[in-house]
């Protein structure tokens, strides 16, 4: 006579405790599915996530044009990246300072913010924008270059005032322009004034008003806009590389990409 656990049952039939318990603990213990398991998939519920702590962000180093790389979990106040020295050490980019940048959660509102600051580095610490005022301070790579806006009509932040340097923004004249100069330290780079309220920026061949013989530019790959104030915006086109603005402190958002030297970093809050 077969055993009541395993003969054939009607729909209207429920298994003995005993079975229902072994299925159980076979489902909380991973070794099979269970009826169980059916019903909690099919739940509207979230997802559990911790309220008494912060979330826990994910960095990613990415490595050589991959957008797979060494994920690292961000559980501390503070994050140190060098080259000599630092929570994640990269000795191979020379480019990197042995102490470069450092990112650190503050309280916000109640929750939290991450901010990547810059620790005096010689290279600098840049961030992948969308757009950004380019001050006179500021380094804007494109492709494989770096480009400063030299402006005189602008003075340099934390500089005294000077006739020589600064103009009331509200009667700027309007036939003198920035120049906008390769930063090298090769001897002379590019360099060419802007003579226009929008300028755009790609690759030779492509069409743009300023075109760089360089391969990592695409045909439109950024635009320069002159506000009504005098200030520059560079504004970014849908790229592979991207624009990337030097910072000395910037507040991360929940997904964006820095680099360090030539290491680039991607930063996630889940």
């Amino acid at each position: 006579m077969a055993d009541d656990h395993e003969r054939e049952r009607s729909p209207g039939d429920h298994p003995p405790p005993e079975m229902e318990d072994r299925r159980a603990l076979r489902w909380i213990l991973g070794g099979d599915a269970s009826p169980a398991a059916a019903v909690y998939s099919r739940e509207d519920a979230q997802d559990f996530r911790p309220i008494l702590r912060p979330p826990v962000p994910v960095l990613t180093v990415l490595d050589d044009g991959s957008q797979q790389g060494e994920a690292i979990r961000l559980r501390g106040e503070t994050f140190t990246i060098g080259r000599t020295s630092g929570d994640l050490v990269l000795p191979n980019d020379p480019a990197i300072s042995g102490m470069h940048a450092e990112i650190r959660r503050v309280p916000w509102k109640g929750s939290f913010r991450w901010h990547l600051v810059d620790l005096g580095s010689v290279n600098g610490t840049f961030v992948r924008a969308a757009r950004a005022v380019f001050h006179a301070e500021a380094i804007v790579i494109l492709g494989s270059r770096r480009f400063r806006l030299r402006n005189p009509l602008l003075a340099r932040h934390g500089a005294s005032s000077s006739a020589a340097t600064l103009f009331d923004s509200a009667s700027l004249p309007p036939t003198v322009w920035p120049v906008l100069a390769e930063a090298t330290q090769r001897g002379p780079g590019l360099e060419v004034p802007l003579r226009s309220d929008s300028v755009s920026i790609g690759r030779t061949g492509g069409g743009a008003d300023l075109e760089l013989d360089d391969p990592l530019v695409a045909n439109r790959h950024a635009q320069l806009e002159r506000q009504r104030d005098g200030t520059w915006l560079i504004v970014a086109e849908t790229t592979r590389n991207g624009v990337w603005v030097s910072t000395t402190e910037v507040t991360l958002t929940p997904y964006c990409h820095f680099r360090c030297g030539e290491q680039l970093f991607r930063f996630e809050i889940p």
